[in-house]
C-alpha cells in the first residue's frame, strides 16, 4: 500500500474515533491554537499525521490501541494489554508508552538500515 493510502486510512480511522467519542480538536489540542491549527490541517489532508498527534490520541483514548490506530487491527483493546499476549506469550509490556518507544526504536532501526542501502547505491 503506498504512503497516502496508508495515511488516509489512518486519517480515516482517526476521524472515525474522534466522530464516534465527540472530540473535537481543541479537546484534543488541549486548548493549545498551535496544535489545533495543526491538527486542522493534519485532519482535513492538507498535512501528514504527526507522532505528536497519535500519540494525542492514544493518552485521550486509552482503550484505543496504537496498531488500531496505525492498522487498523485487533479490538481496540489497549496496546498493553495486546502486546503483553502476543501469542498466549506474556512480552513484557507495561503499558501504552513502553509500545510506543517500542515502536520508535524499530523505526530508528529501520531508519538506519535504510540510510545504509541509500549509501551502497
Amino acid at each position: 500500500m503506498d504512503k497516502e493510502k496508508l495515511e488516509n486510512a489512518v486519517r480515516g480511522r482517526v476521524a472515525q474515533l474522534l466522530t464516534e467519542r465527540k472530540i473535537t480538536e481543541n479537546a484534543l489540542a488541549a486548548g493549545d491554537a498551535a496544535a489545533q491549527k495543526r491538527l486542522n490541517r493534519q485532519l482535513s489532508h492538507s498535512a501528514g499525521i504527526t507522532l505528536d498527534t497519535l500519540l494525542r490520541i492514544l493518552a485521550i483514548c486509552p482503550d484505543v490501541s496504537a496498531d488500531w490506530l496505525l492498522r487498523g487491527t485487533d479490538t481496540r483493546q489497549p496496546a498493553s494489554e495486546y502486546y503483553n499476549n502476543i501469542n498466549g506469550e506474556n512480552v513484557g509490556v507495561k503499558n501504552d508508552a513502553d509500545v510506543i518507544n517500542r515502536f520508535l526504536s524499530i523505526i530508528e532501526e529501520k531508519d538506519r538500515q535504510i540510510a545504509q542501502l541509500i549509501a551502497k547505491l
